[in-house]
């Protein structure tokens, strides 16, 4: 397994519209093992040759026991399917997977929706997939949690007190949690670090609600989801925290492919994808899940979020 750093980090992420948010409501030594990658593309030729080695970027938090065992095995099966070899490349956050495919270290991965639009336009980034029980079904929740034993009761009682966002280019763990505040506490959003006593980035969710679950933290934002993966890989346990708000839906992280990959090497893995909850149900939650098409154009409702601040995703994460 490679572990890709990035010395570039994302800093001040101005908020998201008001409207969007509601109250009910996250290089060096490789593991090398088979794969190919997928979907298709109008940039994407046939004729283009496939790489010796295919690479999937992954985050820290998705490399925890029972969490990282089920990408080996399906990086394994799709090598079996593929017949070429992939590599498992961790990222320490969004901003060095996005990098990562920028400079070609990897070929595809998973992004949340921001920051799948800040790799589309970086790195060209296309998206193709969706894991969820249904395309309907394809959105999640932020959520604001703190520890269960906690004396605060609403997000009032957070004032002066320590706070955790997940990771700058994070749409559930900064700013969906972040227009919570706003929205909830009449904050303009360049009072909402003065609001907390502190106010850092954990680096991911699986590292907030560690925090939280060690009280080593007053409040995090979290995406329910990936809190769930946390809880089930048994490294946190559901009596360990809980939820103060919680946004509206949130569109799902999709898959992606890196844009001038070979459209012959695209759709094999996007075949091999959409069958794969046949032959490994417990990859997708015992079978209540499966991989759906996703477009550009699901994610639109972020990009327009970005432009109604007047600023690119680009000047969102420059520090």
């Amino acid at each position: 397994m490679i572990r890709i750093r990035n010395n570039w980090r994302a800093g001040a992420v101005i908020a998201l519209s008001l409207a969007m948010i509601g109250l009910t409501g996250c290089a060096a030594q490789s593991a090398g093992v088979t794969a190919g990658a997928g979907s298709e593309s109008s940039n994407a030729t046939a004729a283009a040759k496939w790489p010796e080695v295919l690479r999937l970027g992954v985050l820290p938090g998705e490399e925890e026991g029972k969490l990282s065992r089920g990408n080996k095995k399906f990086v394994e099966d799709l090598g079996v399917a593929i017949g070429i070899k992939t590599e498992l490349f961790v990222g320490d956050d969004y901003t060095a997977v996005i990098e990562a495919m920028r400079t070609k270290k990897i070929d595809f991965a998973s992004f949340g929706p921001f920051a799948y639009i800040i790799a589309a336009e970086r790195s060209g980034a296309v998206p193709f997939a969706v894991k969820a029980t249904s395309k309907e079904a394809a959105f999640y929740y932020s959520q604001i949690v703190v520890p269960a034993s906690s004396p605060v009761q609403k997000l009032e009682d957070l004032k002066g007190k320590t706070f955790l966002f997940a990771d700058p280019a994070s749409t559930s763990g900064h700013l969906f949690p972040r227009m919570i505040l706003i929205k909830s506490l009449g904050l303009t959003n360049d009072k909402v670090e003065s609001y907390f006593g502190n106010v850092s980035f954990s680096g991911g969710h699986d590292k907030s609600i560690l925090a939280i679950a060690k009280k080593t933290a007053d409040g995090a934002g979290v995406c329910d989801t990936c809190v769930k993966r946390v809880v089930d890989a048994g490294l946190v346990k559901a009596s360990d925290y809980r939820v103060l708000a919680q946004s509206d839906p949130i569109p799902t992280s999709p898959m992606t492919y890196r844009k001038d990959l070979p459209a012959d090497l695209i759709e094999k893995v996007k075949a091999f994808m959409f069958e794969y909850h046949k032959t490994n149900p417990d990859y997708f939650d015992g079978g209540k899940q499966a991989y759906y098409p996703v477009e550009d154009k699901d994610y639109q409702i972020i990009r327009d979020t970005a432009k109604a601040l007047n600023m690119s995703p680009e000047e969102l994460l420059k520090r």
